[in-house]
């Protein structure tokens, strides 16, 4: 991957929104169009404990 194309991928990176916001790297605008166009895939997910137990299947007795 090219320099440039990495760059371009970090300028959504959720770690650098507000760093980019604060420099203008981009504007509150370009994120919320940017934020809007993104696909909804809570649907795809899958809820865990920290103990590793999947909250959805039945709970084991130890």
């Amino acid at each position: 991957m090219s320099l440039a194309k990495a760059n371009k991928n970090l300028k959504w990176d959720k770690r650098l929104t507000e760093r980019n916001l604060s420099v203008g790297e981009v504007s509150s605008e370009d994120l919320k169009k940017y934020l809007e166009q993104l696909p909804d895939l809570a649907s795809n997910t899958e809820t865990f404990t920290i103990d590793g137990k999947n909250s959805s299947s039945s709970e084991e007795s130890h």
